[in-house]
């Protein structure tokens, strides 16, 4: 079922539920992201772990536009009337006496002091509300395995494949230009590969919700390896158990999309009905 595993053929890993990891090209289109395909690269299965998940936010302003500009205006100027300027309620009335007012002041003050606030749109446009709000953290799946053998398909050769693949998939890609020559290899190369996360059962049951809620387009970030020193399985010491953590990254910010979790690219292709 996946070019690597560890115990999921003959359940002996006995875990609760499996995760299923599929890698893909990195996807350059918000189209291509949104309708990733189904041609993986490579695909992994590895038990279950506990797992941490939620949200964390920044607001970099909790009041209306019109508020704040009304706030900082009569804060620099005596000139405006705070309350006279909240009760404007039509954007152009307010701008229009914003500007007989800067005319007074200087437009060059006004130009370094409120340039943005007074661009035509009359708002923040969506990148960058997403990067006021959002930053630049994005969600995280944080997984660590500890994994013991416990049968053929279910030991440490099999980890250590499993984890030198991961790392090997986490890297740019490089080699993908051979058609145009030398030159062009040399200098060219892929961003890493982009991976879906998903849960079920040993029976097949998609348990994707529960575990993992609903998780968009990773990258992964780090891979970790840990080898038991302290036990072996034979005579030639090789470890009883293998650590490995993987750390992954949703590729774009996610939005409440009318009461879903979206990605951008999302977002992005359903406006444009892909």
């Amino acid at each position: 079922m996946a070019d690597y595993e560890w115990g999921f053929s003959n359940n002996e890993a006995q875990a609760p539920y499996y995760l299923y990891f599929e890698c893909y090209p990195y996807p350059r289109t918000s189209r291509e992201r949104a309708n990733i395909g189904s041609t993986p690269v490579a695909t992994f299965i590895l038990p279950g772990v506990s797992v941490n998940r939620g949200t964390s936010h920044r607001y970099s302003e909790d009041a209306p536009m019109m508020e704040n500009m009304a706030q900082a205006l009569g804060t620099v100027s005596n000139a405006f009337d705070v309350t006279e300027l909240a009760g404007i309620k039509d954007f152009g009335t307010l701008m229009a006496k914003v500007e007989d007012t800067f005319t007074k002041l200087g437009s060059r003050y006004q130009q370094d002091a409120f340039g943005q606030i007074t661009s035509t749109m009359g708002r923040l446009e969506l990148l960058t509300t997403e990067s006021g709000f959002l930053g630049s953290s994005k969600r995280k799946y944080n997984f660590n395995w500890n994994l013991k053998s416990t049968g053929d398909k279910a030991n440490t050769y099999y980890a250590r494949n499993l984890a030198n693949a991961l790392e090997t998939f986490s890297m740019p890609v490089v080699g993908g230009f051979a058609g145009e020559g030398n030159i062009a290899q040399a200098t060219r190369m892929r961003p890493p590969n982009v991976w879906k996360i998903s849960a079920f059962t040993f029976g097949g049951a998609d348990v994707t919700p529960m575990w993992l809620g609903n998780p968009k387009l990773c990258v992964l970030m780090q891979v970790l390896h840990a080898l038991d020193n302290q036990s072996f399985i034979d005579a030639d010491g090789t470890p009883f158990s293998y650590n490995i953590v993987a750390n992954f990254v949703e590729l774009e910010n996610v939005f409440n999309y009318g009461g879903e979790i979206t990605s951008r690219s999302e977002f992005f292709n359903d406006l444009g009905g892909g």
